[in-house]
């Protein structure tokens, strides 16, 4: 995957809180579809500047796990929202 995509899809999720309600709720379906059971966390590390350390330690998962779910996410993530 390409630097540009890369930027659009990490600054795109970063602005999650100031996006219009329907492009929230896309973030969170892509969450839910690419997270599974974690969604939660992969959104949080997504949309914040939280740490993966600290993510991991407040949903009780590793960070691989937390890793492949973000690769899933990047993976498939539409061309635009």
């Amino acid at each position: 995957m390409g630097y540009d995509r890369q930027g659009y899809i990490y600054f795109l999720s970063r602005k999650y809180r100031e996006l219009e309600p329907e492009r929230r709720r896309t973030i969170d379906e892509l969450c839910r579809q690419y997270g599974g059971e974690y969604w939660k966390a992969l959104r949080e590390f997504l949309t914040t500047d939280r740490t993966a350390t600290e993510i991991c330690r407040k949903h009780y998962l590793s960070r691989a796990t937390l890793y492949r779910c973000v690769k899933r996410y990047y993976e498939g993530f539409p061309k635009e929202i």
